[in-house]
């Protein structure tokens, strides 16, 4: 083999090598925390277009509501993860990494059918419970 194609195919080894090692380092998610740190986070509040009456993909949310005066919170699926809705105005209050397969099945069940919460002294409470 002459020392032309052998330069050729060593450089395209080297090219192949640095694409592969970039795609692999630029590949990584460096938001998603470790396994072992999954569902022990939140994630910090953001604007949502959806409202819980807008159901999503993956999102599972109750329609009717037990008298909303009682309630501030309703604890809802948002593809698997646990999310926070305030309530009257149905708006998201914060998206936490809890996995709802984690959970209690029970617990599970009441997610995914709404689970309401009275006051920030409950939503603090399970979020407590379930993210330590």
């Amino acid at each position: 083999m002459s020392r032309k194609v052998l330069g050729i195919l060593l450089g395209a080894v080297v090219v192949l090598a640095l694409f592969i090692f970039g795609y692999w380092y630029l590949g990584k998610d460096a938001g998603t925390p470790p396994e072992e740190q999954r569902g022990t986070e939140l994630v910090e509040s953001l604007p949502a277009e959806n409202q819980p009456s807008q159901t999503a993909a993956g999102q599972d949310v109750r329609e009717e509501e037990p008298q909303a005066e009682e309630y501030q919170f309703v604890l809802v699926n948002n593809n698997n993860y646990v999310a926070v809705y305030k309530l009257p105005e149905n708006e998201i209050y914060e998206y936490t990494d809890v996995i709802l397969d984690v959970l209690p099945e029970e617990l599970q069940e009441e997610i995914r059918e709404g689970k309401y919460l009275k006051g920030e002294e409950e939503l603090y409470n399970f979020l407590e419970n379930y993210t330590s």
